[in-house]
């Protein structure tokens, strides 16, 4: 078996961001993963080998010189790691972790495959259930030592050194371009008289206490419901992602472009990691807005670590993901080592835990079933509680509470849960974001909050399109 060939340069996060942006003008299918805050890696790839998207019949391929083949059959993550394995790569253990694979998005609606939801939501986006890049020259850039590695499959004709040179020269450029420097966004209002959105305050108000009446019938103990937000957009969405990395780096960042969509991810919680054997999972449960000044903060924050509610909650997301875990992973293996920890963001802070454990199979595609979508975004019972989200949001979910991540030749995998995210179709951007609804919700203090949560993006959407207006008026 044959490694990747490779070779490296010295290039920061943003040097690597912005060689990326000018690179990205060349081609209108690309991706960009980047760990904005202590991350340990940022994925870019540009004009894939072969675009892979889920279809009615199966799984289909359309490769870079314009031809197009069909996998038959029902799930179509089976059916790309079957593909994957068609590459067989050693893992080199001198490299970062990501060493090719395949790079995208899996929608909330691909449980489908596997489970039996009934079809009540509009399928108004009609978003793809899979749709992956997989390259045959990518780059990787290692944070912490600020170095670069340009990668290619075996045998691939194209020089590095071509590739290396383009970046570097991309660098220059990018950085010319700049429009953000790290530091405050612009305030913008989020409120449903100033945006398009999926339900009205009156209608939320209701479906939560819909939600409670299920609770106290013991049908579930959780259930997370959400809003969509719509707007136009007047800029290229790339350079909304270049506002909301200046302002609100977060662990799980990405950027995709495809001819039929884009999508801009800020999100801070992680789905699924593997490496090897090893598992884990990190989930989110308990949210606080930030404070003004650090006293107000503080005081924020012993709040949320002193509420009984977001304690509770939050316990109960952490032994759903334990139960997720045991089903794909060695008996005994499956641990919290991180409890309870706060972590903090430019609008919010969250109640955040890491749960392990040690596969108990390889098979890619059985793994990630084993824990989508992640309970954080759905409530517990998982399966009882995607029904009546069915039955109460009147649009099907696409992207929203997803995954976007990668799944590697190798087999090792890491997928983010697709909050904080907006996803741009016929130059309309749409931002959903919901909230955990228990006995004690306020419906009308639930409904407040999940367009609070959107609120990053729309100040990213806001500041892209004040600096593209800026520049213009500058150049009359």
């Amino acid at each position: 078996m044959e490694t990747v060939a490779y070779q490296t340069a010295s290039m920061t996060r943003d040097e690597f961001f912005y060689a990326y942006k000018q690179l990205a003008e060349q081609t209108d299918r690309h991706i960009l993963l980047e760990s904005g805050r202590d991350g340990e890696m940022c994925i870019a790839g540009l004009n894939p080998l072969v675009t892979v998207q889920a279809n009615e019949e199966g799984l289909q391929l359309d490769w870079r010189d314009g031809t197009r083949e069909i996998l038959a059959g029902e799930d179509p993550l089976t059916l790309l790691n079957e593909f994957l394995s068609r590459y067989e790569l050693r893992r080199d253990d001198n490299l970062p972790a990501f060493q090719g694979g395949a790079i995208g998005m899996i929608s909330y609606d691909y449980v489908r495959s596997y489970e039996t939801l009934p079809s009540l939501a509009e399928n108004d986006l009609a978003t793809p259930d899979v749709f992956f890049y997989v390259f045959d020259r990518w780059a990787v850039l290692d944070v912490v030592h600020e170095t670069v590695y340009f990668m290619s499959l075996p045998n691939v004709q194209t020089s590095l050194t071509v590739m290396e040179n383009e970046w570097v020269d991309a660098v220059k450029h990018g950085l010319a371009g700049r429009r953000f420097s790290q530091g405050q966004a612009v305030d913008v209002e989020v409120t449903q008289d100033n945006l398009e959105v999926s339900v009205t305050g009156e209608r939320f108000e209701g479906m939560v206490r819909d939600v409670q009446k299920f609770i106290a019938q013991g049908d579930v103990v959780q259930v997370n419901l959400s809003v969509r937000q719509s707007k136009p957009l007047d800029v290229p969405s790339l350079s909304m992602y270049e506002a909301l990395r200046s302002f609100n780096p977060s662990p799980y960042m990405a950027y995709m472009m495809s001819p039929e969509f884009e999508v801009v991810s800020g999100s801070p919680e992680l789905l699924l990691k593997k490496r090897g054997n090893e598992l884990s999972t990190r989930p989110i449960g308990g949210t606080r807005k930030r404070g003004a000044t650090e006293r107000e903060d503080a005081a924020l924050q012993q709040e949320l670590v002193s509420d009984t509610k977001e304690k509770g909650e939050h316990k109960m997301l952490v032994d759903l993901e334990c139960k997720d875990f045991e089903r794909i992973c060695k008996p005994g293996t499956v641990e919290v080592d991180e409890f309870m920890v706060v972590e903090k963001y430019s609008h919010v802070m969250h109640l955040v835990s890491n749960v392990r454990g040690t596969a108990a199979t390889q098979d890619a595609a059985a793994i990630i079933r084993g824990v989508f979508p992640g309970g954080s975004i759905t409530g517990d019972p998982k399966l009882r509680t995607m029904e009546i989200i069915e039955e109460l949001e009147p649009t099907r979910r696409g992207l929203y509470t997803g995954s976007m991540g990668w799944i590697s030749f190798n087999g090792d995998i890491e997928l983010n849960i697709t909050i904080r995210t907006a996803f741009i179709q016929d130059g309309i951007v749409h931002i959903q974001a919901g909230a955990g609804l228990v006995p004690e919700s306020i419906p009308a203090a639930e409904y407040q909050e999940s367009l609070n949560k959107a609120k990053a993006l729309w100040q990213a959407k806001e500041m892209a399109e004040q600096a593209v207006r800026e520049e213009s008026w500058r150049s009359h």
